[in-house]
């Protein structure tokens, strides 16, 4: 299903997808589809869903915000599995956000901009952004507690 216009194909090994994208909405599609095949007998439904939930919104973010959802500039995406866990890397070439700012805001259930730190507060086990906040790492514990009423980057 990877379209080579739009994405590197993802190097697959049995345990990691890897793979530099053009930051586009078909790019997300098409290495989210990837995402299912590789994911699809490793977890449980509820794991499944929460896994492509926080991949999607890091990978949004990246291409909305980080690339200006410039299909010339490319985001760098690292999926690994095993040891009971999911982990997510995503890093984009933009100048990053004020991620610390983010942590204890709530958004309105109207909302439909601003919660990705909150959907990653609700899913995630773990989260960490680089300083500049123009890379994330997620790690989601499989059938484990996620990061809500705890502090993040712990």
């Amino acid at each position: 299903m990877t379209d080579v216009k739009t994405m590197n194909a993802p190097s697959q090994k049995a345990d990691e997808l890897n793979v530099k994208m053009a930051a586009s909405q078909e790019a997300i599609e098409a290495f989210c589809w990837d995402f299912q095949q590789w994911l699809n007998r490793k977890v449980s439904s509820r794991d499944a869903f929460a896994s492509e939930l926080l991949l999607r919104e890091a990978l949004v973010n990246a291409v909305e915000h980080g690339c200006a959802s410039d299909p010339e500039r490319k985001i760098q995406c690292v999926v690994r599995g095993g040891k009971g866990r999911i982990l997510i890397a995503v890093s984009d070439p933009g100048p990053g956000f004020d991620w610390a700012s983010q942590l204890s805001l709530v958004p309105s259930p109207e909302a439909t901009s601003g919660r990705g730190v909150a959907i990653y507060r609700d899913y995630a086990t773990r989260l960490r952004f680089n300083t500049a906040g123009n890379s994330i790492f997620i790690c989601l514990r499989l059938n484990g507690p996620s990061l809500a009423g705890r502090a993040l980057n712990d």
